[in-house]
């Protein structure tokens, strides 16, 4: 999925670059090259300074922990010193200011494990939406974790449009997405579910010229598989 998107894309530059010089090019998209490049920003920072290796504790930890609430999941995503006095703010844990393994940036990522730790118990003693009224009140960035049908629940989902819902005349009610992206002057079409097969062959055939003894050769089913 993620290699056919990239494929698109790639598909997309190549005809714009030949629009401009007027010369066409083979485009190459692999699964592994794909992967690797999509994962290389957020996870592959211990590989990235060759000369100054570290970690992967250390690399992974760019992105703060999802952490366990009293009755669900929130990601809290701490770096800066603004964003760390914050969040002793949020928590009522002025004490930690003055901890001086939490002193500096530096210091909080050497001391990893006791930060996260520490953070982890003071969330698991309330639930998630007391921690995130209390951590959006302070700028702490967070976020709730949502399971998929919360998510696609989501108030901003329902006023995105993003999901839509109809009938398929063999699998009943269905939800699907839409394609993320929206065109001001060439609106998608409405979705109604994959066709059954053989649904269209008539009126595909017809629209590519055949005639109608063509089409009604090839819309029969060969005798040997009719049983």
């Amino acid at each position: 999925k993620l290699t056919g998107m990239v494929a698109a894309q790639a598909i997309t530059a190549a005809l714009l670059a030949r629009t401009k010089t007027g010369r066409g090019q083979h485009v190459r998209v692999s699964m592994l090259d794909t992967i690797i490049a999509f994962l290389w920003g957020s996870d592959m920072g211990s590989q990235t300074f060759i000369d100054s290796p570290f970690p992967q504790q250390n690399a992974a930890s760019f992105i703060d922990l999802i952490y366990e609430t009293a009755d669900g999941y929130i990601s809290v995503a701490v770096q800066s010193d603004r964003e760390w006095q914050a969040l002793t703010r949020a928590v009522d844990r002025p004490d930690w200011l003055e901890d001086e393994r939490f002193k500096t940036p530096a210091l909080r990522q050497e001391n990893i494990d006791d930060r996260l730790n520490f953070t982890q118990e003071m969330l698991r003693t309330a639930p998630s939406a007391e921690w995130l009224a209390r951590l959006e009140a302070e700028d702490v960035p967070c976020a709730p974790v949502l399971t998929r049908s919360e998510a696609i629940r989501h108030p901003q989902v329902a006023a995105n449009a993003i999901v839509l819902e109809t009938d398929h005349h063999l699998a009943g009610r269905v939800r699907q997405a839409r394609p993320a992206a929206q065109f001001s002057e060439t609106p998608l079409d409405t979705f109604t579910g994959g066709p059954g097969l053989g649904e269209h062959t008539r009126e595909v055939l017809a629209e590519a010229g055949c005639s109608e003894e063509t089409i009604a050769a090839l819309a029969e089913p060969p005798r040997d598989r009719v049983k």
